[in-house]
């Protein structure tokens, strides 16, 4: 290919390129999704409450409890983000989870992997966008990415991943590359940019080298997940901008990524809306041409408050408890000393101790490593026997536990009232 950069075609158009309203001969009829759906076996068996799971079930292995209404509510929260919402399918990807948001509106997916991309295809097909933004990837993800499912839009960071899409994807006019920018927020508990992200020097070179391929450029980057300062975007634009116009090329696509935070107990982050306002500010800074894209990517400000573990008490000993659920299954998170979640004891047709203490959370298996990294609340006659729901755990649970020992979460139950446990 020749040194000069080719001529791009006309401004991007969105609906067709990366979903939302589709022509009749494409667009999947309301009966064919709910048919992919079932197939999928998102339709959960529904209790009024949590306590009435315990009740029934009386349950001696962990159980997720989801609640459609909590996660309907979080989602229209993110109707006020000036752009378009991509949820992110890692922090959870169980089809309840994906059919609910769906049916709220959001109705495009950041994917990580070729896995990811055959659920999304499996349940809602073209009539879903889909966005490929692991800057890792196998060539034959890739290539199956872009033969077999069409998704147009990828992201990297380095010059070798660009040279695969070069190499494997479909180099048609529609075809969107974007930049991730290096960056990170001392005020987010994960720095994700410690793995992915080129540094500003490079990420003009890459820029450079995306347009001279004769593909569309965007630029993306990520604050850090549950990042607790809505500044943390303003000054991720702030540095946006000036590798925009060092760059000195057109830019299509423009993703903030996720790192909006879930209101964790001792972290108490201010409303969505700043983050928004944060958002709008340093976007409009940017003076981008109307017909660039924003792109936002949230996991656990979606799903976070939406979903509760129960779990039994299977032995105490002095101050500590060891229950059937811990680190190597959905409370893998919780190993982190500064990741707390309410919790409650359940202890049907008994009161409990009014008088509380903390206690140290073991998990089932027979790792030692398998422990919280914080303490529990629980009323001071907790014993073996009693239930504990942990909540807030919609977000990277159900996504990252493991089946070490034989022991996972194997229930999964909606419940139609989510009673928000004090902290």
């Amino acid at each position: 290919m020749s040194g000069q950069p080719a001529k791009l075609a006309a401004p991007l158009d969105f609906e067709s390129i990366f979903g939302g309203p589709l022509q009749e001969s494409t667009r999947r009829t309301d009966a064919q999704i709910a048919s992919r759906l079932k197939i999928a076996n998102t339709k959960l068996v529904h209790y009024p409450n949590v306590d009435a799971v315990v009740e029934r079930l009386r349950p001696s292995s962990p159980i997720f409890c989801f609640d459609p209404a909590e996660l309907r509510k979080n989602a229209l929260r993110f109707q006020s983000f000036p752009g378009r919402v991509l949820y992110a399918v890692k922090c959870n990807p169980h089809p309840f989870i994906l059919e609910t948001l769906y049916n709220v509106g959001i109705r495009d997916f950041d994917v990580a992997s070729i896995k990811e991309v055959e659920l999304i295809e499996s349940l809602f097909g073209k009539s879903a966008g889909m966005f490929f933004n692991n800057p890792a990837k196998t060539r034959s993800a890739i290539r199956d990415a872009s033969s077999k499912f069409g998704i147009r839009f990828y992201t990297i960071d380095h010059a070798s991943e660009l040279k695969k899409l070069l190499d494997e994807a479909k180099r048609d006019s529609d075809l969107v590359v974007a930049v991730r920018l290096s960056n990170s927020s001392p005020d987010a508990r994960y720095a994700l940019s410690k793995k992915f992200g080129a540094h500003p020097e490079e990420a003009i070179e890459l820029l450079r080298a995306v347009q001279r391929a004769g593909i569309r450029t965007g630029l993306s980057f990520h604050v850090g997940s549950q990042c607790l300062a809505p500044d943390a975007f303003t000054e991720a634009l702030q540095t946006c901008r000036q590798v925009i116009r060092r760059a000195s090329v057109p830019i299509s696509v423009l993703n903030v990524g996720g790192g909006f935070p879930a209101p964790y107990p001792g972290d108490d982050p201010v409303i969505l809306d700043h983050y928004f306002a944060s958002t709008i500010f340093g976007y409009q800074a940017l003076q981008l041409p109307p017909g660039c894209l924003l792109f936002c990517e949230p996991g656990r400000a979606l799903v976070a408050t939406a979903a509760s573990v129960v779990t039994q008490v299977l032995l105490r000993k002095d101050r500590a408890v060891y229950l059937n659920d811990g680190v190597f299954g959905s409370l893998q998170e919780l190993r982190h000393p500064k990741e707390k979640r309410p919790v409650r004891l359940i202890r049907p047709g008994r009161g409990a101790a009014t008088r509380l203490g903390a206690f140290r959370a073991y998990g089932p298996t027979c790792d030692s490593d398998d422990v919280l990294g914080a303490p529990i609340v629980l009323p001071e006659d907790v014993a073996e026997g009693d239930w504990i729901e942990i909540g807030m755990m919609g977000a990277y649970s159900l996504a990252m536990q493991t089946q070490f020992n034989g022991l996972s979460v194997d229930q999964i139950v909606a419940v139609d009232n989510l009673t928000q446990i004090n902290s």
